[in-house]
């Protein structure tokens, strides 16, 4: 993939403003600085989307190609208001699809709402996934060599949260759905471990649990306090989000367990062309009693250069940096570096877990300076291989 695809896109999309008439064509130019920028477009017409275009490199599921939208929804008063830049939409919807050269297919949609003032905030997510993933732990063996599973099933997430008074802090609710079949990617011969005990938990999951429906239902709290100037593209603020949620069947659930997440997002503005950004996520997750997840519930380590579930155990910790230069407004620069650790406990998880590491480059074009919102590249190195990312919106 050549680097300046994000380029290619919008010049795709000039092009085809071009083609219409001059009134039209100026849609997609600031009238203040001349450059391309699609904030006129997007604001002015009701079914107005940013295409975004998906060029997968990712380590697991191979190269793919993909395509989404992005639609900005905002209230009457944001579009009649004098205010140009630094909008936060009431909504933003998002469609997309994605297929990858070893099968694996994605189609989903998306909501984000900000309401009655920024008082209530709503994300909801449809999809369904059928994706093919090398799995490295399961039945909690650490595998010496990787098992191909298929996962599909439709997937369903709501997280809905209130303001508290006039404060930066947030209350609500995380509901999340999905029914997943598992079976392996192809026909194999399972020859995993040289122990004998451990292959047995293996292949008695892989007898048990592939070619089933189960599902996980999940009900959760989440308390969020958040700071930053920009949702979609943050230069200076702090974002803190603490999350649990119960999976269990009284809820419809197949598995019991509870599953907890806190995520600190840090962003600093050193100066008008130098910001600086810390990332800490941390997630756990205790089973019942007897009780063995799949794979695809454990958490792993999200980061660019790091293949999807490569890295996973019942506690997860990542730390990473970004800075970002601006060599103008439009154009920045972008360099990001970070460490992740899995463990099976907390003790281990503060003393003896595996260390991965990544770090990477990329670029970002502000391609909506009405809402502040950026696309761009980013190519990562991991421990294994490289990939590159279309980013649209915050790396985070």
């Amino acid at each position: 993939m050549k680097l300046p695809a994000p380029i290619k896109a919008a010049t795709l999309l000039l092009a085809c403003s071009a083609s219409q008439s001059y009134a039209i064509s100026e849609e997609f130019i600031d009238p203040e600085d001349g450059m391309l920028d699609a904030s006129q477009f997007l604001s002015q017409h009701m079914l107005g989307f940013l295409p975004v275009p998906i060029i997968i490199t990712e380590p697991a599921t191979g190269n793919g190609l993909g395509v989404m939208g992005v639609f900005f929804h905002e209230s009457e008063a944001q579009k009649q208001g004098k205010q140009t830049t630094g909008i936060i939409p009431e909504n933003i919807s998002v469609l997309g699809a994605a297929a990858t050269e070893n099968g694996s297919k994605f189609g989903g949609a998306g909501h984000m709402g900000f309401w009655r003032g920024d008082t209530i905030r709503y994300k909801g997510g449809i999809g369904y996934p059928d994706m093919n993933l090398d799995f490295y732990r399961i039945a909690n063996v650490d595998l010496q060599n990787p098992i191909e599973l298929n996962v599909s099933g439709p997937a369903i997430l709501q997280k809905l949260t209130f303001r508290l008074g006039d404060s930066k802090w947030f209350a609500g609710f995380y509901q999340t759905y999905q029914h997943m079949e598992t079976k392996l990617a192809e026909d194999i011969n399972i020859d995993l471990l040289p122990d004998d005990e451990l292959n047995e938990k293996v292949e008695a999951f892989l007898q048990n649990r592939l070619n089933i429906s189960e599902d996980t239902s999940g009900l959760g709290l989440i308390l969020e306090y958040d700071s930053r100037d920009n949702p979609m593209n943050p230069e200076a603020g702090y974002n803190y989000r603490a999350r649990a949620v119960r999976f269990d069947d009284a809820i419809g659930s197949d598995l019991n367990y509870t599953q907890y997440q806190f995520t600190g997002l840090n962003y600093w503005k050193l100066s008008d062309t130098f910001n600086l950004g810390l990332r800490l996520d941390y997630q756990s997750v205790e089973a019942a009693s007897g009780e063995t997840l799949p794979p695809y519930a454990l958490p792993g380590l999200r980061m660019r250069g790091v293949p999807a579930a490569r890295y996973q155990n019942n506690q997860a910790f990542i730390t990473e940096i970004e800075a970002t230069y601006k060599l103008t407004p439009r154009w920045h620069l972008k360099g990001f570096g970070g460490a992740g650790f899995v463990a099976d406990s907390w003790s281990n998880l503060t003393s003896d877990a595996e260390d991965v590491e990544s770090y990477g480059t990329g670029f970002r074009y502000l391609i909506a300076k009405r809402y502040g919102f950026t696309m761009g590249v980013d190519v990562a190195w991991g421990p294994e291989e490289s990939a590159y990312y279309i980013q649209a919106g915050s790396s985070w």
